[in-house]
């Protein structure tokens, strides 16, 4: 055997017994036993809380998303009404100008007949 083969077998085998011992210092025990229970209390706390936050971010990110599709909607439709008004207005104003022109244009013609 080369000498790198047996430093990693040495080394894997140093590595083995220390997992072993933390495990039977954790395990093993029940001093140990109870602070891997801690420890696996307080991982599922957390995640009960990451779950709870998350779900709460999500909620208030869907309302705001509503309350901004809905103020959209009422823009949009507060525009069209007011674009209708002001075409209607438009109309309105070259309606009586036109017929302005035509009380005008008719003035001149009974003018121009009169005097003729």
């Amino acid at each position: 055997m080369k000498m790198n083969t047996k430093n990693s077998i040495v080394t894997y085998a140093l590595v083995g017994l220390a997992a072993g011992t933390v495990a039977w210092l954790l395990l093993g025990t029940k001093e140990g036993r109870r602070q891997m229970d801690r420890a696996s209390d307080g991982i599922r706390e957390l995640s009960k809380s990451i779950r709870k936050t998350t779900k709460e971010g999500i909620r208030k990110a869907s309302e705001i998303a509503n309350r901004a599709t809905d103020e959209i909607d009422t823009l949009r439709s507060q525009a069209k009404s007011k674009g209708r008004a002001a075409v209607k207005k438009a109309d309105q104003v070259a309606k009586s100008g036109l017929n302005k022109a035509r009380r005008t244009v008719e003035a001149a013609q009974r003018k121009a007949e009169e005097e003729i």
